[in-house]
């Protein structure tokens, strides 16, 4: 069990919306497109890129293109693996 105070929140934070969890899910040990995200759990890709946004400020996911204008890749952090494993168990 975790007792740190951050990584527990950001398992809050992820159950806390389906879709959020969904990409976590989605992300476990691939790179994937916005598009193929939204496309895999059925939500707009304008919807994916906020939510991505988001899981990224919250350094859970990251850009693993960032250099490139479409169709950029998207990997989970270290933190982002905690929170999947979590989940997962």
């Amino acid at each position: 069990m975790c007792n740190d105070d951050k990584l527990l929140e950001k398992i809050a934070y992820v159950l806390a919306s389906e879709h959020r969890k969904n990409i976590l899910l989605y992300l476990d040990s691939e790179l994937h497109t916005p598009k193929q995200i939204g496309d895999a759990i059925n939500v707009r890709t304008n919807h994916i890129s906020n939510l991505l946004s988001q899981l990224r400020k919250n350094d859970l996911v990251y850009c693993a293109t960032p250099n490139i204008r479409k169709g950029k890749l998207y990997a989970l952090t270290d933190d982002g693996k905690y929170v999947l494993n979590y989940i997962k168990s």
